[in-house]
């Protein structure tokens, strides 16, 4: 049976079966629910980097950079990856803050040169691809991360994971549809989870500023650049210690459906403590969430809804 989105986007609500494939099996993740923007023009890196938490400057050869964008409080906007591939730069975030990156994005750049673009090719995600036989898999990727085949664009975010941004008609190129799986978004949204990849969903837009993510302590944050929205807060922040809340990967066992807009509380006095981030169901009463949780309570009891325990608490970094 299919499930239709907000976005009227359809996945398979089998997600134990598509859980244990993308894990396992050579798989085909359809990612409605992402977006890939190139950022091109001769003003490109300076202004995004007066933008962006990370160092813009600082990227790697090819290799995508985890970063965020931020309000003038210092609350985030988006999380995003970032690469830069033959001189232009490529944004891989959630379709849910696409309109809020480019709005705040094209109002600050003011007389900067730079042009913003979202690529309307399919995405999507594919893992546990075969070793052989793969024209995505060269030498180049292996090196560089990101790479252009053809009219397609192909990055690696870690070891045989790999998305594809590609028109329609070029799938062939990547995909032998006798051979791999073809599954929903969810698929991959459990991957995101399992990398500690906090994406920020639509209902958190300005909630938490990067260290309540833990984006500090996974690489999405630079301490030593220059100055971005922010910037005073999330400095201030770092260097006082003052964050109270952090990511936490939990494990929730619920009859209940659970839901991104649910609250994660106290068991004695039922107060609020925490956030979901993003969740997947993996089986039919279990959950992978990743969670903002504030740090003095994480060794209670902790439950969600109608008092299902929050389990398997760790830290992300």
């Amino acid at each position: 049976m299919s499930v239709t989105d907000k976005y009227g986007l359809k996945y398979n609500n089998n997600i134990s079966n598509e859980i244990e494939k993308v894990r396992n099996d050579y798989s085909m993740s359809l990612l409605g629910n992402k977006v890939l923007i190139k950022c091109s023009g001769d003003d490109a890196e300076n202004f995004l980097n007066t933008q962006f938490t990370n160092d813009i400057k600082n990227l790697q050869d090819i290799q995508p950079q985890l970063s965020g964008y931020c309000n003038p409080k210092g609350r985030l906007m988006s999380v995003f990856y970032i690469f830069q591939l033959d001189g232009a730069y490529y944004i891989y975030t959630t379709l849910d803050t696409k309109n809020i990156l480019l709005e705040k994005l094209n109002m600050y750049k003011m007389m900067s040169k730079i042009n913003f673009e979202v690529l309307d090719n399919i995405l999507i995600g594919i893992s546990n691809a075969p070793e052989k036989n793969n024209p995505y898999d060269t030498e180049e990727l292996e090196e560089k991360n990101a790479i252009k085949h053809k009219n397609s664009i192909i990055f690696k975010l870690e070891n045989n994971k790999i998305i594809v941004s590609a028109h329609l008609d070029n799938l062939n190129d990547f995909i032998n549809t006798d051979e791999i799986n073809i599954l929903g978004y969810k698929s991959w949204d459990y991957l995101d989870i399992e990398n500690l990849v906090p994406f920020i969903s639509e209902m958190h837009i300005e909630s938490f500023t990067p260290q309540m993510i833990s984006l500090d302590n996974l690489n999405g944050v630079s301490f030593t650049k220059g100055c971005y929205p922010g910037q005073e807060i999330v400095a201030r922040t770092h260097y006082l210690g003052a964050s109270k809340k952090a990511l936490f990967y939990v494990n929730i066992k619920s009859d209940h459906e659970i839901n991104i807009d649910d609250g994660i509380l106290k068991h004695d006095d039922k107060k609020l403590v925490g956030n979901i981030i993003n969740i997947t169901r993996v089986a039919e009463s279990n959950y992978s969430c990743l969670a903002s949780l504030r740090k003095e309570f994480v060794d209670n009891k902790l439950i969600i809804n109608e008092g299902d325990l929050i389990e398997n608490i760790k830290i992300a970094n």
